[in-house]
């Protein structure tokens, strides 16, 4: 069998910014969490009919709930500090994968509906309406980031992208359009106690003979030991 070669990028002291390419990663999405994800942390199973509303009267409680998200959402200043920070940014070069670009998917509908400008001037301020296409983009992009904060080291303000991106997951699991691996798993937990979804009763019993003998010494280190 042929050995296959690989390039070996040549490491530099500070990384190299990628050529913007818009979409690029428009394709990259999870699989939607099923009814029997959903429904167990109090979610609805599908998209509900009404989720235009919902989805609205969710970010307003989030507003409301979480007191730095209108902070945040109020405090960029497009300075631009941040767009080469974002790891998801420099492996992909989508730029809506920018820190700053993932928090306007959320920051435009927010100005459109809770701000005096986005309400009567929304094309002077960027605001835009809640659609399904907005939704998309949040499930798309809001899933695309690690919550890692490298991003907000570097802002200035310190504005947190995890937490407008964590708002951003939430109403879109109030409106039935969760992540089924998150919402699986912490559905487990609720149901039987653990992320793996075994019970107490389940699992292989081994027994050995060794283990009987007197005279056989051991000796446990912890790996905390000292």
């Amino acid at each position: 069998m042929a050995k296959q070669e690989f390039p070996i990028p040549v490491i530099r002291s500070t990384p190299e910014i990628p050529p913007i390419q818009p979409g690029v990663m428009a394709h990259s999405r999870p699989f939607v969490a099923k009814a029997e994800h959903q429904e167990p942390l109090g979610f609805p199973g599908e998209l509900v009919d009404n989720w235009k509303s919902v989805a609205i009267d969710k970010m307003e409680e989030l507003l409301g709930k979480y007191r730095a998200l209108p902070v945040f959402l109020d405090s960029c200043v497009k300075c631009g500090a941040c767009t080469d920070k974002c790891h998801y940014y420099l492996g992909t070069g989508d730029p809506k994968n920018m820190p700053v670009a993932r928090q306007d998917i959320l920051r435009s509908v927010y100005r459109r509906y809770f701000t005096i400008a986005g309400k009567f001037f929304p094309k002077l301020v960027g605001a835009t309406d809640l659609t399904e296409e907005v939704i998309d983009d949040w499930y798309r992009y809001y899933h695309q980031c690690s919550e890692c904060r490298r991003c907000s080291v570097y802002c200035p303000f310190g504005i947190d992208t995890a937490e407008i991106t964590m708002a951003g997951r939430e109403i879109l699991a109030s409106i039935g359009v969760g992540q089924k691996y998150a919402n699986e798993i912490i559905g487990k937990v609720h149901k039987m106690g653990t992320t793996s979804g075994f019970r107490e009763t389940r699992g292989l019993s081994i027994r050995s003979k060794a283990w009987k003998k007197k005279s056989r010494k051991r000796l446990m280190c912890p790996s905390n030991s000292r």
